[in-house]
C-alpha cells in the first residue's frame, strides 16, 4: 500500500510541476550553467563532495577554488591546442 501512494504522490507532483512549467526553467538555468566551465565545475564539485560526506562550508569553498582553477585550467588546453595546431601545420 506504501508503494501506492509513493506512485501517486510522484504523480501528482510531477503533473503539477509540467502544468507549471518547472521542468523547463530548471532544464534553461541547467543549459546556461553547462555553457560556462566555471559555473559547470562549482556545481559538480559541490555535488560530488556532499555526495561523498564531505563538510557543507569545506566543501562550499573547496568548489569556489576549483572553480576559479577551472579557468587557469582551461587557459593551459587552449595553450596546448595552439601548440597541436602549429604541430599540425607543420605535419600537412
Amino acid at each position: 500500500m506504501k508503494c501506492i501512494g509513493i506512485a501517486v504522490l510522484v504523480m501528482v507532483t510531477a503533473t503539477t510541476g509540467v502544468h507549471l512549467g518547472l521542468p523547463q526553467a530548471i532544464a534553461g538555468v541547467v543549459a546556461k550553467v553547462c555553457r560556462c566551465h566555471k559555473c559547470l565545475t562549482f556545481w559538480l564539485t559541490l555535488g560530488a563532495l556532499v555526495a561523498v560526506g564531505c563538510p557543507l562550508l569545506h566543501a562550499a569553498l573547496l568548489s569556489l577554488l576549483m572553480a576559479y582553477m577551472s579557468h587557469w585550467f582551461s587557459v593551459v588546453l587552449v595553450w596546448l591546442n595552439k601548440i597541436y595546431e602549429r604541430l599540425w601545420e607543420k605535419v600537412k
